[in-house]
This record gives C-alpha cells, structure tokens and sequence, in this order.
C-alpha cells in the first residue's frame, strides 16, 4: 500500500511538470480558463503530488526504521518531563509554613531538613515508600516530615482525614503506622451502599486509632473540623502546582521525587539538604 501509494505521487509530480510545459498553453485559449490551467491545476497536482509522495517515504521510513518512531516518543516524552520537572521547581520555591498549616508531622517537628511525603495508605508503593522512610528516620533525628495524604482510591478518603485529625491528639505518627499496617478495604459486597462501604471504612480506622492509643470519640470529632477540609484543599493544590498524579511523591530539601525511592537515595538526598 505504502510503495503503491509512493508510485502514485512520483506519476502525479510528472503529470505536473509535463502539464505545465506541453499541455496546457495549448488546450486552453480563452482568458479565464488560462488562469485556471496554468495556475490553478498545476498546483492542485503539485500539492497532491508532494502530499502522497511525503506520506509514502515517511511511512515506507517507519516501516523499515520503527526505531524512528520510538525514538520520537522517548523525545517527546523527556520534553514533557523536562517541563514538568521545571514547573516543579517553580513551585518548590514557593512552599511556604501555610502550605501545611494543618498538615500532620512525624519525625523531628524542628528538624532543619524537611520532607514532604503525598500518599495513599491504599497504594503498595506507599507502603514500600513508608517502610524505607521509617527506616530512614531511625537513624535521622534532624528530620522533619510533613504528611500530605493524597487518596488515588476512594477507601483512603476516610483515613486521610483522620490522619490530619491525629495531629489535633499529637499522635499522628502512631496512627500513621498503624493505617499503613491495616487492611483498609472492606470485604467485598457487592449489594452494600457506599454509605455501608463508608461506614465499614469508618469501623477499621477507628480500630487502628484506638490500637494507636487516641481518644477516638474525640478523633470523630475532629474529623469534621473545618481545619480538615483546609488541608485536605491545601494539599491537592499543591499536588496540582508539582504535577502530582500519582502516589508516592518526595520532596525532600529542594528535590522533588516521583514514584518510590529506596532508602539509600533518601538518605543521599537528606544529606544534600544538610
């Protein structure tokens, strides 16, 4: 088809030289139809012959160099990183105290170097993510880290806002584990409601908190504070400035990191913000 299509346009580029040379000052005499052969057909033929020409050698090109093509992608795609990596930075620079007014800490509350941690306790890279920070943190004791709960799935919602409610208890490092150790998904029913699934939900983490030692009638309470929602807002416009799509991410000093990171580069990159 690609070779049929190719023949095509190298006959329709000899149509137009021939026509322009032979053809036609001699078929036409009036004045109109003149216009019309010498400038108006030739350059239909022209354009449809370059056009189907270009087509043919470029598809037959990628045919037989597919590498052509992938090479394109993987260049289009490290341009699209590269913006995003740089929109990032942009808004690194802009993090301020009120980007996580209400946001829950663990570690060193006054550590000098501070990570900021997006999550869902749903996601298995976040509990891989979680684990090498922990163990991370055994041995950093100048380290902040600031909890940005980002449900990707709808039964991390609930734990999510309790998590920022623990802060309220000072007890969200506590929870925070306890959440990332228990299985958060009901079992499923497919006749439940999502109010029934909601309340499921409600039951487990419930249970994690008093396992985690917090006042869980007051934990209830503090769930509905308007401080809740503000961060809950607070973080996902920050999620939006960095790009963030997915869960885990890092900031760790002035780096940004998506996806999971083992503890060995935590650990390199805490020493860089040093």
């Amino acid at each position: 088809m690609n070779t049929l299509t190719l023949i095509i346009g190298i006959l329709l580029t000899i149509a137009f030289v021939l026509y322009t040379k032979k053809i036609a000052t001699k078929t036409f005499s009036k004045k109109s139809n003149a216009v019309l052969a010498t400038i108006v057909a030739p350059i239909a033929i022209l354009f449809l012959a370059i056009y189907t020409t270009a087509y043919s050698v470029v598809r037959i090109a990628m045919i037989d160099n597919p590498e052509i093509l992938t090479d394109t992608v993987k260049r289009l795609e490290e341009n699209e990183k590269r913006k995003q990596m740089e929109a990032a930075k942009d808004a690194l620079k802009n993090i301020t105290a009120e980007d996580s007014k209400y946001a829950p800490i663990i570690g060193n509350p006054d550590g000098k170097v501070v990570i900021y941690e997006f999550y869902d306790y749903n996601c298995g890279f976040c509990k891989r993510g979680h684990a090498a920070l922990t163990e991370v943190l055994k041995d950093e004791k100048d380290v902040k880290v600031v909890l940005k709960s980002f449900p990707i799935f709808p039964p991390s919602q609930i734990p999510g806002r309790a998590i920022i409610a623990a802060q309220m208890q000072g007890k969200a490092d506590a929870l925070h584990n306890e959440l990332f150790s228990t299985n958060l998904i009901p079992e499923q029913n497919d006749k439940a409601s999502e109010k029934d699934v909601n309340e499921q939900i409600k039951a487990i983490v419930f249970g994690a908190a008093k396992k985690a030692g917090l006042d869980v009638d007051q934990l209830k309470k503090d769930m509905e504070a308007p401080a809740i929602e503000e961060e809950i807002i607070r973080t996902r416009e920050l999620a939006t400035k960095l790009g963030i799509q997915g869960t885990p991410a890092f900031i760790i000093g002035d780096q940004f990191f998506r996806g999971f990171i083992e503890a060995p580069a935590m650990r390199e990159a805490i020493n860089q913000a040093k």
